[in-house]
């Protein structure tokens, strides 16, 4: 039995043999011969390993060590269900503090390929209905180099070889009338608009238009080919440079794209449990989940506090063993609900200050059973590219 004192001035401390093996298993804070202890270590003492509180002749429960901080503590359970779901698979977990830093630079920047899209200046003209935010071009020769070579619009049917007329969507109107020199006339009234005009009109009629251009143009002048993601739940499906909807894969089937990009507007707030769902049904797949937070500055960015700092296992000779806060931590986390809802300029606050501290965010959502999912969010390396971007996977810690 572990025994431990509160004091309400004070706080909660082990001391003797107690706090030399709590001092060992990485809990606490050592001074003037005491181990003090956070809220969340000491529920996690008395939930689940045999600690007890004496308040001088009174032995304090769960409840009232929960009592004494839930006023103080923000969003106190969720945080103690993600510190005990970590230090019960062994690892160790602390409060994320000023001054601290990560040892190691990430190792988890991924690296992305990048070809900028030399299109040429097009001679066409495409017939621009406003209404349905469709554009279409008949000219067979531009309308086969568009699609074929560079899969922009859909000729036809999708996936059916019938007719050959070329429809394009708003992204891709804009992208090629601003870049490359389309011209484009208003189906009804037989005059020219330009890249300007229809996106002013598309964003009077559709929530955050500009912020979805912005990312979709920073994919596609890279040479990605970027696509409705409408069936994976997200904004967009990315296929690398050279995909084309007329070659097969060398397996001879379609070629399937690989991830998908979610546009999160940093004035949007999103709910944290359809935002996991959208990254679970893009796993569900087998595609890699991208975000995008664009048109952000300097100035956006807030302190949003983070919960913990986080570390795993290392190996050891032929062995794995924890690492300790000696090591430095390997990742920054949040600990959030389902029921929550995060902002675009919150959650890119928090992957800001994790990279400034050479960590890796994660975000530990706790559902209404208490269960922990844990997602990481890993910077992706596009050279050229004028906003960052973060894939989003799932992990066990």
């Amino acid at each position: 039995m572990l025994e431990l004192r509160f004091d309400p001035k004070l706080g909660i401390w082990a001391s003797g043999e107690d706090a030399d093996k709590l001092r060992g298993n990485c809990f606490g804070e050592f001074k003037a011969g005491r181990l003090w202890l956070l809220p969340e270590e000491v529920l996690y003492l008395v939930d689940l390993q045999n600690g007890v509180v004496r308040h001088g002749n009174k032995t304090l429960g769960f409840e009232d060590i929960m009592s004494e901080y839930a006023g103080k503590e923000a969003r106190l359970m969720i945080k103690y269900n993600a510190y005990r779901d970590w230090r019960d698979r062994g690892l160790i977990i602390k409060r994320a503090t000023k001054g601290i830093k990560g040892k190691r630079k990430s190792s988890h920047v991924r690296k992305y390929p990048a070809r900028r899209m030399n299109l040429g200046r097009l001679h066409a003209r495409v017939s621009w209905d406003p209404d349905s935010a469709i554009g279409v071009l008949e000219d067979a020769q531009t309308s086969r180099m568009l699609f074929e070579d560079w899969w922009l619009g859909q000729s036809g049917v999708y996936k059916q070889e019938r007719g050959n007329i070329l429809k394009l969507n708003f992204f891709e109107v804009v992208l090629l009338s601003k870049h490359f020199g389309l011209k484009v006339f208003d189906a009804g009234h037989s005059k020219s608009v330009t890249a300007k005009k229809i996106m002013a009109d598309v964003a009077q009629r559709r929530e955050f238009a500009k912020t979805m251009y912005q990312a979709y143009e920073d994919w596609r002048m890279l040479g990605y080919i970027v696509k409705t993601g409408f069936k994976f739940g997200t904004h967009f499906r990315i296929y690398f440079p050279g995909a084309s909807p007329v070659k097969e894969s060398k397996d001879g089937k379609w070629i399937h794209s690989r991830h998908v990009l979610h546009v999160f507007p940093k004035e949007e707030k999103m709910l944290i449990s359809e935002w996991a769902r959208a990254v679970r049904v893009a796993h569900g797949v087998k595609k890699t989940f991208i975000l995008s937070i664009p048109e952000l500055t300097k100035h956006d960015y807030v302190d949003y506090p983070a919960d913990f700092v986080a570390y795993r296992r290392k190996k050891h000779g032929n062995t794995w063993v924890r690492e300790t806060p000696k090591d430095g931590p390997r990742y920054l986390l949040a600990a959030v609900s389902e029921e929550e809802h995060i902002g675009g300029v919150e959650l890119a606050s928090l992957l800001h200050k994790a990279e400034k501290i050479n960590l890796s965010l994660i975000l530990s959502i706790t559902d209404r059973e208490t269960a922990i999912t844990y997602y990481a969010l890993n910077k992706i390396k596009l050279p050229g590219a004028k906003y960052d971007y973060y894939e989003i996977e799932w992990m066990r810690p």
